[in-house]
């Protein structure tokens, strides 16, 4: 990663920016999936052990730009009954992700964002509410994946709408905990090598790209239904998820 920012090319970093452009627009309007699209983008071009330390930094800005937005909607107790528990987990599984294969990457990022939606159908089937303890529990398996990967927001939807959130009350909350969690994830790897200087200042310049895509999709956010919401997110996850999934397919066959 020493060279990262002059060996991608002006032409892929512009392509870079102009996918957290529009990635950001998907996730101002549906508070997920815009850091997971993003990734799906940019790992080929940086490579999978690269993006998630990068894309921190990016996030680190999008998400703030988003909370910033919907603060009035912002719900506090829901937010630190997550993240307390989450913190530590997230050190820890940011620790591990340096000695993950390729691969295994892929398939991490892949696998985490997928299983949201059946989770969300059961529990919204089962008409669960969601209790303080249970989101508390939920945060700490946030945490121990969000050190893994991007995208595991997904996993708390079904959780933070239990507690009776609306749209732009979850959007708000969820934006709050991503930049916490990328706070805390961007300081592990800034103690390692997969965090040096360029890289940073890839993550910023993809990271001041999304302001504005997030100011537009709080409108986009604003005139949607919710089961429109619903229906968006679990396509781009869908089709997020099988590109993972078919290039971590690829790796193993030419690594073998």
């Amino acid at each position: 990663m020493t060279h990262l920012l002059t060996d991608i090319g002006l032409l892929a970093l512009c392509l870079l920016l102009v996918a957290a452009f529009v990635t950001s627009i998907i996730h101002g309007a549906t508070g997920i999936a815009g850091g997971f699209l993003l990734t799906v983008i940019a790992a080929p071009i940086l490579g999978f052990k690269a993006v998630i330390p990068v894309l921190s930094i990016t996030l680190l800005i999008s998400h703030g730009s988003r909370a910033l937005f919907n603060m009035k909607s912002f719900d506090k107790s829901a937010y630190f009954s997550v993240v307390l528990p989450a913190i530590p987990f997230i050190i820890i599984a940011a620790t591990i992700y340096g000695r993950l294969s390729n691969a295994a990457i892929a398939l991490t990022l892949g696998t985490v964002v997928l299983l949201s939606i059946p989770l969300r159908r059961y529990t919204k089937a089962k008409e669960i509410t969601t209790s303080r303890p249970m989101l508390r529990t939920a945060g700490a398996v946030y945490g121990g994946i969000s050190g893994l990967s991007i995208g595991p927001g997904m996993l708390l939807m079904p959780f933070l709408l239990g507690l009776g959130m609306d749209r732009q009350a979850f959007v708000a909350t969820l934006a709050a905990i991503a930049l916490t969690t990328n706070i805390v994830r961007s300081s592990v790897y800034g103690l390692t090598d997969m965090l040096n200087a360029q890289a940073v200042l890839l993550g910023l310049l993809t990271g001041f790209a999304t302001i504005l895509g997030s100011w537009l999709g709080r409108g986009i956010l604003r005139r949607m239904t919710d089961r429109k919401h619903i229906m968006v997110v679990e396509i781009l996850v869908i089709a997020g998820a099988l590109n993972f999934y078919w290039s971590a397919y690829r790796m193993i066959v030419q690594a073998a």
